[in-house]
C-alpha cells in the first residue's frame, strides 16, 4: 500500500497569493483571481475600483494556461507587458507543476480575512446601528439597543477571567474596543 498526498488547495492573504500565483495583485486593472472584472482608475482618489458587472465571466484553469502561453510566447517586451496588464497574470507559477492544483479554484479566499476581518465587523456595525452614515437607514428591526450592548459589554468584561485559555485571547468589551479588535477576538465573538 502506497499513500500519496496531494495538495488540492492553497490559502493565504492577498499579497502572499499574489506572489505564489504569479499574478499582478488586487490593485491592478485585472486584479481578481476568480473573474475577468476590469478595474477603473479614479484620478481623484488615485486608486483602482471595481464597479459591479453582472456579465462578468469567471476564470478557469484552461484560461490561465492559454493566457500564460500567450505571455510566454510574446515576441516583444511591450507585447508581454500589455498581455500581463490585460490578464492580471505575470507568468507561470511553480504550482502549475502540481497536477492536483487548479487555477484559480485551488486558491479560495482565506477564512480569517473573509469572516473575522470583514463580515464580523460589518455585522456588528449593522446590529449596533452604525452601518450607514444616514441614521434613518440604521433603524432596522434587528438592531440591538444601546442598553443591550452596554449589558453585553459588561458581561464580556466580567467573564474575561473565566474564559478558558483554549479559546485564546478573551474578547474585550465590544462596545468600547471593536475598532481595535483583532481577527482572534472577532473569531471568539462570532463562534
Amino acid at each position: 500500500f502506497v499513500l500519496h498526498a496531494y495538495i488540492i488547495a492553497w490559502t493565504g492573504d492577498i499579497p502572499a497569493l499574489t506572489k505564489i500565483m504569479n499574478i499582478t495583485g488586487h490593485n491592478s486593472y485585472h486584479g481578481c483571481r476568480f473573474c475577468n472584472i476590469e478595474g477603473v482608475y479614479s484620478q481623484k482618489y488615485r486608486h483602482v475600483y471595481f464597479p459591479p458587472n453582472p456579465n462578468c465571466t469567471n476564470k478557469n484553469h484552461l484560461d490561465w494556461l492559454r493566457h500564460i502561453d500567450e505571455i510566454e510566447t510574446a515576441t516583444t517586451n511591450r507585447e508581454k507587458e500589455t498581455l500581463i496588464k490585460n490578464y492580471g497574470i505575470k507568468g507561470k507559477s511553480i504550482l502549475f507543476e502540481l497536477s492536483s492544483i487548479k487555477f484559480p479554484r485551488s486558491f479560495p479566499i482565506d477564512i480569517m480575512h473573509l469572516f473575522f476581518e470583514n463580515i464580523a465587523p460589518q455585522m456588528f456595525k449593522l446590529w449596533s446601528a452604525h452601518f450607514f452614515k444616514d441614521e434613518d437607514l440604521n433603524t432596522v428591526p434587528f438592531t440591538i439597543s444601546k442598553s443591550s450592548w452596554d449589558m453585553i459589554g459588561i458581561l464580556m468584561q466580567n467573564n474575561k477571567k473565566k474564559m478558558p485559555l483554549v479559546f485564546g485571547r478573551p474578547p474585550r468589551n465590544i462596545l468600547k474596543h471593536n475598532a481595535g479588535y483583532k481577527a482572534e477576538e472577532w473569531a471568539n465573538w462570532i463562534t
